[in-house]
Order: structure tokens, then sequence, then C-alpha cells
């Protein structure tokens, strides 16, 4: 069993770090991805897990970090290579490029013979290395980590740029060796191979976890099913299938995507009024999550955006509800003083005539705090703003908001 505890890589200069407190398992019988964009620290995560590179955190295998395992070999297995350059030498061959390795480990020969028969290379086990192709170099590497018999098998992208055959071959031979009671971490970015191929899926973003899901979970949560139609009368088409409740989007001027209809049923009823189709396939959408820089942009957004000061000073007032508005009326009170309660009396019954005596402006400037205070300052007949009189906390965010009734000169004296 393989389990990562808060793994941290940061760079110097003040970067973003490439990994950060990133903790998840990869259990026995099952085939685990980590799912995430080019640049979204995949890669890094082996790399800290086997020691590679230096960074926080831990990494155990069955209970140990890498560098205390007696014989990591038979702990865990490793394919870390490019696929497109060769696994070894280019002038050797595999046999004895791969008996090498076994007698590094201390397995004999034979067993290499058996990883060829196993990983499909025997025919080319007298080839040079020069001479195979990605998907061979790619199996020549497994049969390589599989020398040791290990328990876990971590692989960094082990079907990117294969053809269809080898990524089918791979997917069954990892599921294979899951289902005997091995552990399989594998790093994926398209997440429907995920899908095909994984149990639980643990999704990256910038070096951090955004999901850890089963496979139902996220096929459900992330991929879609929708029939792709193609032809010149698909509008007349698109009409027909609304009327029978299915989903229907243009995707171009001859092209429309349908949900919630088979491929047989959308071909059927195009047939049955004879409308033309030149193309008619199943695909599977893709919906990205979230990133983290839109939730954190979404979570510092007002939640009333461009409304007026006053209308978010009532919307506080109202989530505090009545009771703790007349509390911080009778605390505003008695801050001020008879003196300012006899001012606000006077300054009401001028603005109830329609006028206010003297140059002052009798205006109550309301600030919401962005952490969610609410305060008050009163400009009395003298011109020049009282002091705030903190109230009670209100759940409310936003920027600081003021009155623009308040005087010029008034702002300047603050």
């Amino acid at each position: 069993m393989f389990q990562a505890i808060g793994l941290t890589k940061s760079y110097r200069g003040g970067s973003a770090p490439a990994v950060l407190d990133l903790s998840f398992d990869a259990r026995e019988g099952q085939v685990t991805a980590l799912l995430g964009p080019e640049g979204s620290g995949r890669s890094t995560v082996l790399r800290l897990a086997l020691g590679i590179e230096r960074g926080q955190g831990v990494a155990l295998f069955d209970g140990r970090p890498y560098r205390r395992l007696r014989r990591p070999e038979r702990v865990v297995g490793t394919v870390l290579a490019d696929p497109s350059a060769p696994v070894g030498h280019p002038g050797r061959r595999a046999r004895g490029h791969l008996r090498m390795a076994a007698a590094a480990v201390g397995v004999p020969a034979r067993h290499a013979d058996q990883l060829l028969e196993q990983t499909r290379l025997a025919p080319a086990a007298g080839h040079r290395l020069r001479t195979f192709s990605p998907g061979m170099n790619q199996r020549l590497a497994l049969a390589e980590a599989l020398l040791g018999d290990p328990g876990l098998l971590l692989l960094d992208e082990p079907t990117l740029g294969l053809s269809p055959k080898n990524v089918e071959w791979f997917h069954a031979f990892l599921r294979a060796f899951a289902a005997g009671g091995g552990s399989v971490l594998v790093t994926l970015r398209d997440p429907r191979e995920a899908a095909v191929l994984a149990d639980r899926v643990v999704t990256l973003d910038a070096g951090r976890m955004t999901q850890d899901q089963t496979v139902a979970e996220f096929s459900r949560t992330r991929l879609h099913d929708e029939v792709s139609v193609r032809g010149p009368q698909v509008a007349r088409l698109a009409d027909l299938l609304a009327g029978t409740g299915a989903a229907v989007r243009a995707d171009g001027g001859t092209r429309i995507s349908v949900t919630g209809a088979t491929r047989t049923e959308i071909g059927e009823l195009a047939y049955r009024h004879g409308i033309l189709l030149h193309e008619l396939a199943d695909r599977v959408v893709v919906e990205e999550p979230p990133r983290r820089e839109a939730l954190l942009v979404a979570a510092r957004t007002p939640a009333n955006p461009g409304t007026p000061a006053d209308t978010r000073a009532a919307d506080a007032r109202a989530a505090a509800g009545p009771r703790a508005a007349d509390t911080r009326a009778a605390h505003a009170r008695a801050a001020e003083g008879p003196r300012a309660a006899d001012t606000r009396a006077a300054d009401t019954r001028a603005a109830e005539s329609g006028s206010v005596e003297g140059d002052g402006l009798g205006e109550t400037v309301v600030v919401i705090s962005p952490g969610g205070s609410v305060s008050a300052s009163v400009a009395g007949r003298s011109g020049t703003a009282r002091s705030r009189v903190p109230a009670g906390p209100v759940p409310v965010s936003g920027p600081l908001y003021r009155d623009e009734s308040v005087p010029t000169a008034d702002l300047r004296s603050e």
C-alpha cells in the first residue's frame, strides 16, 4: 500500500509550489489515477515519493519511506521513462538488457525470459533497442519494473503517445495486476482514460488536490455521453428531437449534439422523416472541474456586486435581524451621548420639513468592512464627521462604501 502525507515541493524565488500539502493513498487491489493537465504536479508527486526530488512531507511504501526499504525492487516497480527513448543502451538487445537488470536485482535470468513472454516481447527479444517502437519501449520498461515481483507499480503516463492497441493492452495488464492483489498508481491527463482504467481518481490542479473520487462518482460528475450528428438537415432534425424531450445543442452550421437520445433512436427518427445524415457517432464530453483560482475569486466577490451602498447596508441589517438592529442603535445612542441625540432629532425635523438648517449635512455614513463588521458615522451641523461607532458583527462581505452625500471638506478632514 502507498500513502502520501503532506507532500510539498517548493522552489526558490517566491514561485508557486509545484505540489502543496498533498495527501492520498493507493490501496491494494485498486488502480489509482493521478489526473491533471500538464504542469499540475503529477510527475513531481512520483519523484518526491521515490526521493528523486527533495521536498516536504512523507511517502510510505508498506509503512516505510522509500530510502528505508531494504529491497525496494521487491516492494515497488517504477516506469518513469520517456516512451520515445530507449529503456537502455540503443545498441543492446532486449533479452540481454533485461537479463542484466535481473542480475542487478538478484533474480534468475529465466525470470527475465518469462517477463518477455508476459509483455509480448518474446518475438522481439533479439532486436536492438534502437529499433523498438514507443509501445515496445514501454512494455520493456514495465517488464524491468516487474523483475523483483513488487506489490506496487508507479507509472508516469505509461500510455502517452502509444497506439490504441498498446493502450488497450496496458489497461488490461494493469487491471489484471490490481485484480491479483497489487496496487497501481498511474498518472494520466485524459479524464476519459481515467474513467476506463482507474478505480479511484485523484484530481490535481496546480499541485493541489481538488477531488478524490471513486470512478463511479467521477464518471457521473465529470463525463457526459452525447451523440454527435452532422448533415445538411440537422435543423429540421433538431426540432423533431426537441419534440421527443431530447436536449439539443448547436455545434456549428451542420452539426448538433444530442443528449437524452441514443444513436439508434436518432437514426431511426431521421430515417422515418427522410433526413440525410453524414455522421452519427457517440462521444464522451468532459466537464472540467472548477479551478482553484475561480473558487478563490468567487469567495472574494461580494454577494450582490454593483448594488448601492444603502442596499448593502439594508441587506446586512435584515440578515442580522430586528433585535440586532435595536441593539446596535442603542449602543450608538449610548456612545454618542445626549447631545448627539438632540442633534439627530433636530436633523430629523429639518429633513421632514424639506431643509436643513446651517451649512452642515445630517447624513449617515455606513461602512461595511470585509471582515463582516458595520460602522456608522454622523455628520453634524459643524460639517465634520463624528467618530465611527462599531456595531456588532454582521455576516456581510464587501468593499468599503461611503455615502456620496458627505461634503468634500468632511472627507479631507478625516
